[in-house]
């Protein structure tokens, strides 16, 4: 019983820190294409409008919604030999790799309304498919792996740091490959690449929450999930762990999606996109080697909230320094260094979220709490770029004109700073009801104790 104690509470060895990680690498890997290079895949090389690749991208997070509450009850009622969680994410290795080479080798063949139907589906199984069957089952790999809270974010941090690399890997290396192989074949490299990162996280992790304690413990096992929903839309955390995702994407896609605008029309240079984007990332990763040292001292709550007022008061600086790089770079920098705690933070508390849910609740729903968190990404995936495109559309941005109008750059200024500071004070306020800090050692000791009973 001490042994297994020791499992649940203690220390994660190395490997099983490293190999969960790498794993989240494989996942970024996929989260940058389909983020950054499939809209210019389609419409520069399929020759499918943007207008229609936009829509497309909204309405599919419509399907997401519904696929990740299916996967999250799934990953709730799965019991096998290898656990809860990890089966699911080896079976979602091949499904991402199939998927995104399909969704870069659309027929030449065909006719513009076949490109089109064809888009769409592939465009729907990797995102409301392949890569919610990895997100919800990695992401509640996390909050099996052991109990402690510490231990989570250290997890969380090297997590991140490996998420930064696999997408510079990715920003670095796409359009070279594309020159020299093609898009298919670059869909290959890549999504073979994702495919063995992921399997790693299969093989080097092991679930150490296990069946028979979740039910001494009276968790989901065998819980209705008419019963087990029940008990979730009453965990105010989950509600705002929903939440601070949707706006932590929010802003990171929207900003995403104006920073070509901003660098080319605002700066004058495109060029200074690479600049400002290594501005934002290299930070992140300095930030996560440091990270644990500070929550053990701080704790996660407040750091987020060090992390909000950051953003709203580098963003709003920007406002003002708009034309002057410098000043840029080293405010995005400032913002990027605490961005890179408010996410790794974030995806510690999904494991505390689900322990409140069994502290307070009697039930343990890692996956349905990690569908939260998978739609309150996607609601910022999806309508972070719609309202930052909105915003310049009402500003008169033509990307037809030589010269753009003041009302034009206005607006896409106002999308790259002072939206970005708007979002900034409400992730403080939804910061400041987060409290769940304040329970994290009670719960701690209890479920310990109850899973020994």
């Amino acid at each position: 019983m001490g042994a297994q104690k020791e499992k649940q509470t203690g220390y994660v060895p190395a490997a099983q820190k490293w190999s969960y990680s790498i794993a989240s690498g494989g996942g970024n890997i996929i989260t940058t294409i389909v983020g950054s290079f499939i809209s210019a895949y389609l419409t520069d090389s399929v020759g499918i409008g943007v207008a229609t690749v936009s829509t497309m991208m909204l309405v599919n997070r419509v399907f997401d919604l519904f696929s990740d509450f299916l996967m999250g009850s799934l990953v709730d009622k799965t019991h096998t030999k290898y656990g809860k969680a990890r089966p699911w994410l080896a079976l979602s290795a091949p499904l991402i790799a199939l998927f995104l080479i399909l969704l870069f080798s659309v027929p030449d063949g065909m006719g513009k309304t076949g490109k089109i139907v064809y888009v769409y589906i592939m465009y729907l199984f990797i995102n409301a498919v392949a890569f919610t069957v990895f997100f919800i089952s990695h992401t509640a790999l996390l909050s099996r792996l052991t109990l402690n809270g510490m231990e989570r974010q250290k997890i969380a941090s090297l997590e991140q740091i490996l998420n930064q690399v696999c997408g510079l890997a990715v920003t670095t290396f796409w359009v070279p490959l594309i020159n020299k192989i093609g898009y298919q074949g670059t869909a290959i490299v890549y999504g073979v690449a994702a495919g063995v990162l992921i399997l790693v996280g299969f093989f080097g992790t092991k679930e150490n929450i296990v069946d028979v304690e979740e039910t001494k413990a009276q968790t989901e096992q065998g819980v209705p999930f008419k019963e087990a929903v029940g008990c979730l839309a009453k965990n105010k955390f989950f509600w705002l762990e929903m939440a601070f995702f949707a706006l932590l994407l929010l802003h990171n896609l929207s900003g995403g999606m104006v920073t070509y605008y901003f660098c080319n029309v605002v700066l004058g240079d495109a060029g200074y996109v690479a600049i400002l984007s290594a501005c934002g990332m290299v930070p992140a990763m300095a930030m996560n080697l440091v990270l644990p040292n500070l929550v053990k001292k701080f704790g996660k709550r407040k750091m987020m909230i060090a992390g909000s007022i950051t953003v709203i008061v580098t963003s709003a600086l920007m406002g003002l320094f708009t034309s002057v790089l410098p000043m840029v770079a080293v405010l995005y920098a400032i913002k990027g260094f605490m961005m890179g705690a408010m996410f790794s933070c974030a995806f510690a508390l999904t494991g505390d979220v689900v322990d409140y849910g069994e502290w307070k609740f009697g039930v343990r729903s890692e996956g349905l709490v990690m569908s939260g968190v998978s739609i309150g990404q996607k609601i910022g995936l999806g309508f972070g770029p719609a309202i930052a495109g909105w915003i310049l559309a009402i500003g008169g941005y033509d990307g037809m004109a030589k010269t753009q109008t003041a009302s034009a750059i206005a607006s896409i200024n106002f999308a790259y700073t002072y939206l970005a500071a708007i979002i900034g004070v409400v992730m403080l306020l939804v910061c400041l009801a987060f409290n769940i800090d304040k329970y994290t050692a009670k719960m701690q000791e209890d479920l310990t104790k109850k899973h020994e009973a």
